[in-house]
């Protein structure tokens, strides 16, 4: 991601930004997957939540990258 946002002159890279942003977003699908049950299916619930959250990422990612070059 080739932007940089500056906050009290400091820069912070754009995949930071969009890291922070996507965090509710998880939040939210992590919440309402355990409510479902997915992670008591699941092997390792730890490793679903990684996946899941690098995929929202990867979306993300490709959502917005095409705004940024």
């Amino acid at each position: 991601m080739p932007f940089e946002v500056s906050i009290g002159d400091i820069y912070f890279p754009g995949a930071l930004v969009l890291v922070v942003l996507l965090l509710p977003v998880f939040g939210l699908l992590d919440y309402g997957l355990g409510r479902v049950g997915l992670y008591r299916r699941a092997l390792h619930p730890s490793l679903v939540r990684v996946a899941l959250f690098a995929s929202i990422y990867c979306m993300a990612l490709l959502l917005f990258l095409p705004h940024f070059s």
